[in-house]
């Protein structure tokens, strides 16, 4: 695994490559830091409301609350394992209470956990590059239906947990060969990665290939199960925080383990965004790489959007309402105005803007003057797209337009 990486690091010909630098690109262009610390503030914040519900229907519908409770306390150790008992303890003590379980309560409890299905909802709008739509009750409807959704995944994840023991045994008995910790690694991995996929799945503001979604889950899944196998070593680094916060280490290092957590299921949504994303992201390379007509991506583009053309073709005319914009990648185009040649397009350069910006009829003309010439050709919309998501692009498109207006002038 730590070889592919590497090999995928000095590749910088491909796709997967630009994919993983995007990466590392839309964390650091999303604020990572403080989009993470704002989930993880609201799992926090949600936490007990959450809590209190699955407790209660996990009881009423096993009709044991002993069994529920310890189901609970697996789960709540992991997310919470330096407050899971304080938590646990507030949990009994209210549910023990003679507290009427109606309708007001339990929209009392939606309502507490919405900020973190809001958080999650607007955070992957912010990944993927949309705008927010729907209104105000739309999207507050939105985030209680998402509570289901959450509590859901948590039932998931208990009983996988619960009945994960006696598969891994069951396959230990008839096949031998097995080691008990890969059986369990190997289930664990797989189920938890459908739980992730499902999860995307739902909270994903827009349609997204399958394969995308396991990926994402997958890398989610990986990374929650390093970070359990190192928890100890967390552990081991964190107590001198107690000279420091004292009572308020244990709420301290949960934060902070939240934290670690909720930042794998970022990634796995930046890894989603950008395999969405890929062929926009492949485009954006015509921008950003010097001599772009030399470097092996060009093929990729050509199969995806690119033609040969013979001299004298015409590209389009003045007067037409093709706005879209066009790259030359070997040969030369001319443009003209009333069969006057204003100037030459060489490789690496595009042509076409001006009518792509102003939606307005081409005011002049394009044709090929050399023996024949490879273009790729954008549509109008993917380079709107490429401008809305990227200040960079915009930056490097408005210079080189003022450039080029310059030259005429």
């Amino acid at each position: 695994m730590l070889q592919k990486i590497l090999n995928l690091l000095r590749d910088k010909r491909g796709a997967k490559y630009f994919t993983f630098k995007e990466v590392l690109d839309g964390c650091i262009r999303h604020n990572f830091i403080a989009l993470n610390a704002s989930i993880a503030f609201f799992t926090l914040f949600a936490m007990v409301p959450l809590i209190l519900l699955i407790f209660f229907i996990l009881s009423q519908w096993l009709a044991n609350s002993d069994f529920a409770l310890s189901q609970l306390e697996i789960v709540t150790s992991r997310l919470l394992p330096q407050i899971s008992d304080q938590l646990l303890s507030e949990v009994i003590d209210i549910s023990t209470k003679q507290l009427s379980w109606g309708l007001i309560l339990f929209g009392i409890l939606f309502l507490a956990t919405t900020p973190l299905t809001q958080a999650l909802r607007l955070s992957f709008i912010q990944i993927l590059g949309l705008t927010k739509k729907n209104t105000y009750l739309k999207n507050k409807l939105k985030d209680i239906f998402s509570v289901v959704a959450i509590m859901f995944f948590f039932f998931a994840y208990i009983f996988i947990d619960l009945y994960l023991q006696k598969t891994t045994l069951l396959v230990n008995e008839y096949v031998p060969i097995f080691k008990y910790s890969i059986v369990t690694f190997s289930l664990s991995l797989i189920l938890m990665t459908l739980i992730m996929t499902i999860f995307f799945k739902f909270f994903m503001p827009t349609r997204i290939k399958k394969m995308h979604l396991i990926l994402g889950g997958l890398i989610t899944s990986l990374l929650w199960f390093t970070l359990n196998d190192a928890f100890g070593f967390f552990i081991s680094l964190s107590q001198p925080l107690g000279y420091f916060y004292g009572s308020l280490r244990n709420l301290f290092i949960s934060l902070i383990w939240l934290y670690l957590n909720t930042g794998a299921i970022l990634i796995g949504a930046e890894l989603i965004a950008a395999l969405h994303k890929q062929e926009l992201l492949i485009l954006k390379q015509l921008f950003l790489l010097k001599n772009i007509h030399r470097h092996p991506i060009i093929n990729k583009l050509m199969v995806l959007y690119g033609k040969r053309y013979k001299k004298n073709k015409v590209i389009f005319s003045e007067g037409s309402q093709d706005n879209d914009l066009y790259f030359v990648i070997e040969g030369e185009v001319e443009i003209k105005r009333s069969e006057e040649v204003i100037f030459t397009v060489n490789p690496g350069e595009y042509f076409g803007e001006h009518a792509l910006l102003h939606k307005n009829p081409r005011l002049m003309s394009a044709t090929i003057c050399s023996d024949w010439a490879r273009l790729i050709r954008i549509k109008d919309i993917k380079v709107r797209e490429m401008l809305a998501e990227d200040p960079k692009i915009a930056q490097i498109f408005m210079f080189n337009m003022a450039e080029k207006l310059q030259k005429l002038l």
